[in-house]
């Protein structure tokens, strides 16, 4: 028995392995998927996308909801998981298992982010094209079938969630936040957003705190769980596959649900008006420098393409000023690089460095900002950073899931977007617009984490 379950396992990785190379070998690089995109308006702030293409092998069907990020944030992250451990139909992770293996080893996954100063929750079953099936089934509405019961039919124990399964995640999620602490790079970025944002919904993380998790019965998940079906922005997507009874099940489903959706706008600061600074001190190798600047936004529109391609110049690429002279030329960092967070409008520069350092490391970072606030930088730079993040975009259509996560990011303005509206935005930005973009930049926040241990070779 256990050697025909392993043949059968091995047999289903094989066939994964199969569509997922081919699959990305043809559509690699710079070639675009042709693909349609249609959003269809179910009820008060419930909707349905398709993503429609012929050329995946692979197709994968999600089920998102949008809350206000706020002190529940624990609640709401414990959701997911604990949905996707049981249901009424399967009632434990073997029965879950098993019939994932009959759909040809579908899988599920569960994702819990931050988005502005809103938590979004994703759970998504992924499966092969049914044109693919031996026998001819509806892989993609059956996956669709076991998706909606495990999200809307849990099991429950004495009205609310089965409490050895709760706890079990409570332990999980709880070993993840303490993960994220025992990686200095992550911990350093996270204490300097709490600090940069102690005033700000923002500030929050995604996953909430490991004492607000202990805190968590199964009877106040339970109820968790209930506001999330009334107050959430909720979308399903289904991408690469036909998914012909999709539609009607997902509209059945919600019929029945009393529904007073939330939401809460987003909070952009333009500019800083002081610097904060702190420093900790750990017993490790390397010191982490975190900046966190203002990037002058109104909203999430707000010349995002010139600011896109000034951070890509600054430290976004190989080719940026803080990667090439900070990292490689003056050897002051391990690693330097900057991110850009269009949901807030504001970016962070990540650095590890001797601790030794820190005053040259930030001297020299400022200095490359103000480079380019100066136009100091090449017109080769510039068409390279273009290219760059248009090869970056176009990653978009190498796979169901990423067009999944493409427009299902999008839930919160309601605006959708395409890759190549991106792309197009990015080719009309010119050299006076990035120096402007870079103007507009304020440092708010320095966060430095002081290593007293020797040497300094980790990440």
């Amino acid at each position: 028995m256990k050697f025909t379950k392993k043949l059968w396992k091995d047999f289903l990785i094989c066939v994964k392995m199969f569509f997922n190379c081919e699959n990305k070998k043809h559509f690699f690089g710079s070639d675009v998927m042709k693909y349609n995109f249609n959003k269809k308006d179910v009820s008060q702030a419930v909707s349905f996308c398709s993503i429609t293409a012929d050329g995946f092998k692979t197709a994968c069907a999600s089920l998102n909801f949008v809350i206000p990020l706020s002190e529940k944030a624990s609640l709401f992250a414990l959701i997911p998981n604990v949905l996707t451990r049981s249901s009424a139909k399967y009632p434990d992770l073997t029965a879950i298992e098993k019939k994932l293996a009959l759909l040809y080893g579908a899988e599920i996954a569960v994702d819990v982010s931050k988005s502005g100063e809103h938590q979004s929750l994703k759970i998504e079953i992924s499966c092969i094209d049914d044109r693919f099936a031996i026998d001819g089934e509806s892989i993609s509405d059956e996956c669709c079938e076991m998706l909606f019961e495990l999200v809307f039919n849990p099991k429950l124990e004495n009205g609310s969630f089965e409490k050895n399964v709760v706890e079990s995640e409570k332990r999980l999620l709880c070993e993840r936040l303490a993960a994220e602490k025992s990686d200095k790079r992550a911990y350093a970025k996270n204490r300097c957003e709490e600090i940069m944002f102690a005033d700000e919904v923002y500030g929050i993380n995604r996953l909430g705190t490991i004492e607000a998790i202990e805190e968590v019965t199964p009877e106040s998940l339970y109820e968790a769980y209930k506001e999330l079906l009334k107050t959430a922005v909720i979308t399903m997507c289904v991408s690469g596959g036909k998914f012909s009874g999709a539609e009607k099940m997902f509209e059945a489903q919600m019929q029945g649900i009393s529904r007073e959706p939330e939401l809460n706008e987003t909070l952009f600061v333009e500019s800083a008006e002081d610097v904060q600074y702190e420093k900790e001190q750990e017993d490790v190798k390397q010191g982490k420098l975190v900046m966190g600047f203002r990037m002058g936004m109104k909203n999430i529109e707000d010349n995002y393409s010139a600011r896109r391609i000034m951070v890509d110049l600054f430290g976004g690429s190989p080719h940026s000023k803080l990667f090439t002279v900070v990292r490689e030329k003056m050897s002051l960092c391990y690693y330097c690089s900057a991110r850009f967070n269009r949901n807030k409008g504001v970016m962070f520069v990540q650095s590890g460095i001797e601790s030794y350092n820190e005053e040259k490391a930030r001297e020299a970072i400022l200095a490359q900002l103000e480079d380019i606030k100066n136009g100091n930088f090449s017109d080769e730079d510039l068409q390279a950073s273009k290219k760059s993040l248009e090869d970056g975009f176009k990653t978009v259509t190498d796979s169901p899931e990423a067009l999944d996560s493409w427009f299902t990011s999008q839930t919160i303005t309601g605006k959708y977007l395409y890759p190549e509206d991106f792309i197009d935005g990015f080719n009309k930005v010119t050299r006076e617009d990035v120096v402007n973009a870079a103007k507009d930049v304020t440092l708010d926040t320095v966060f430095m984490l002081e290593g007293t241990a020797e040497g300094g070779d980790e990440e």
